[in-house]
């Protein structure tokens, strides 16, 4: 038997909204021949609600066919626990390996790549579940003016740098640097912020044409307009399962390494459409019913030791000038790495630096080692520095150790905000 004639979209079920987003299968290009939509319609493993549309123009000179045998598909802007996301790394892994077609993602929390990084060792620990599925390691960096994407990163990436210099270090690690959302208007109240017209004048290697976001649909075409010859990519910025795969990206081959040459040969495809109002109430009532937050903390994100010993929560200010670093369990020569390089790189950064020690249970020589680097290093770039609310076990050994008069320290901690931003006042 032939396959059915396409429905229509209200037979479908798909929202009108969702629909008007991408009237055509390509930005300002042609619209694919019916048989081909039909095809990618009815493909079997075809992501929930995700249309498969071809993306730029650029895709008929490159040869791609978003149905075409030796393509893949990626999303390369996901979100965790580790930030904004509502659904933990090993959530987003089973959702990606049983309801999508994609084999090459990219975890990009804000500021931090340890949900990456957990991502990556989860499939690594299940081969037999994961088999063929690849992690990249990035981050979304929150520069001061505006969000890049940085992928095959090798060490954590600090927010607060310009975007110059955020491209610069994501280069100098081996990565690709992406802009993300670069010209988002409408959630700027929710630190949804692009870097404009700096995808003109950054090495950028890729821009961000696709984002699922419902906002995106007229800041996407901007993008796609003034992308230049920069590669452009599609991805869902994905923060709730419901979103993922909803805009992607098409290249030829199969690996990580195959994405990762395409877009330096400009041979990316961005595909897929923004998600609207179905997909966000199923969303808001599937959390509703389990009794989960709805909005998560747009400015907050997580780093942890490999070893899993020591978890450090991190709040940023609204405008990047303060963070208040938060470490969680004990402070020993087992946390003295990862807590010495978090306030190290902030402190570097410029970004005023606050360390809220209440939730510590025991204060090492070692952990009082990684707060005496995190002072040198705000010094070093002329930023504040103010320990917060120390648990007793904290006080304690600053008393022992006769550093409690040397650290500034409170037990308020919008105390010691002020006091941090005093500081750098008074330097």
């Amino acid at each position: 038997m032939g396959s059915p004639p396409p429905a229509s979209p209200a037979a479908r079920g798909h929202d009108p909204l969702e629909e008007a987003c991408y009237p055509t299968d390509r930005i300002g290009g042609p619209t694919l021949p019916l048989v081909a939509r039909v095809a990618c319609e009815n493909a079997p493993d075809r992501p929930p609600e995700a249309p498969l549309e071809s993306g730029s123009p650029d895709a008929d000179s490159a040869g791609m066919d978003p149905c075409a045998v030796g393509s893949s598909r990626a999303d390369l802007h996901l979100h965790t626990t580790f930030s904004d996301g509502t659904a933990t790394p090993e959530e987003t892994l089973n959702f990606l390996v049983s309801r999508t077609p994609f084999r090459v993602v990219a975890v990009t929390d804000h500021d931090t790549i340890d949900g990456a990084l957990r991502a990556r060792r989860y499939v690594e620990e299940h081969p037999e579940v994961f088999a063929g599925i690849e992690v990249i390691v990035g981050e979304e960096v929150s520069t001061r003016e505006g969000h890049v994407i940085g992928l095959f990163l090798q060490e954590w990436i600090p927010p607060g740098l310009t975007a110059a210099r955020t491209v610069e270090e994501i280069h100098r690690q081996g990565g690709v640097a992406i802009a993300a959302h670069p010209y988002t208007n409408l959630m700027r109240w929710n630190s949804l912020v692009g870097v404009g017209d700096l995808i003109r004048s950054l090495p950028f290697d890729a821009v961000e044409v696709r984002n699922a976001n419902f906002t995106e649909f007229r800041a996407n075409r901007k993008a796609e307009r003034r992308a230049g010859d920069r590669a452009r990519l599609g991805s869902s910025d994905g923060h709730f399962l419901e979103s993922i795969g909803r805009c992607y990206t098409s290249f030829p081959g199969a690996t990580a390494l195959d994405l990762r040459r395409a877009i330096h040969e400009r041979r990316t495809v961005a595909e897929g459409s923004c998600y609207g109002v179905r997909t966000l109430a199923r969303f808001v009532a599937r959390r509703l019913r389990s009794g989960q937050s709805v909005l998560p903390n747009r400015r907050h994100f997580w780093r942890e030791s490999p070893d899993h010993v020591l978890a450090i929560e991190v709040q940023e200010s609204r405008h990047l000038e303060t963070v208040v670093v938060t470490p969680v369990g004990s402070l020993d020569e087992r946390a003295l790495g990862e807590l010495k390089s978090t306030l190290t790189r902030f402190g570097e950064s410029g970004v005023n630096l606050v360390v809220d020690l209440a939730r510590v249970s025991e204060l090492r020589p070692q952990g009082i080692t990684a707060l005496v680097a995190g002072q040198r290093a705000a010094e070093r770039g002329g930023a504040g520095f103010c320990l917060a609310a120390p648990s007793r076990a904290s006080l304690r050994a600053l008393h022992g150790s006769l550093l409690d008069q040397h650290l500034p320290w409170t037990e308020d901690l919008a105390e010691a905000r002020r006091r941090a931003a005093t500081l750098v006042a008074a330097g």
